[in-house]
């Protein structure tokens, strides 16, 4: 994917995702080969963990052309902003954060889409 042109945005917003899109299936264990290189690296990129976490692997044993594509797109985003990230240190005050939310209204699967962040003195570890 050398060649392909960088996306200013991890994910496309207007788009749906479900089990029977329309578009043909793709290879389950490439996908899954992919998902997973790109969950290896929310680590210090939380910037794709939203878009990997709560859409792209929920479709892991039924991923179709339409879910590849969205993938590709977040390897695309990462070639664009290859300099962000999440830089740790030694931070002087060690408080415990948390943040939480959750959306029932996206899902057309009825499933809700939660999500949580957890900050240990001013950067996040979960």
């Amino acid at each position: 994917m050398e060649d392909y042109k960088v996306t200013s945005t991890s994910m496309n917003q207007k788009e749906f995702f479900s089990k029977d899109d329309g578009t043909e299936k793709v290879d389950e264990a490439y996908y899954r080969s992919l998902i997973g290189c790109l969950m290896y690296l929310t680590a210090t990129r939380p910037d794709i963990l939203y878009a990997l976490k709560f859409f792209l692997s929920r479709f892991i044993y039924c991923a179709s052309d339409l879910h590849l594509r969205e993938a590709k797109r977040i390897v695309r985003y990462i070639k664009g902003t290859i300099n962000y990230g999440v830089k740790f240190h030694k931070c002087q005050k060690f408080r415990l954060n948390r943040f939480s939310n959750s959306d029932w209204g996206g899902a057309l699967d009825m499933k809700s889409t939660s999500g949580f962040c957890f900050n240990l003195g001013s950067k996040a570890f979960s």
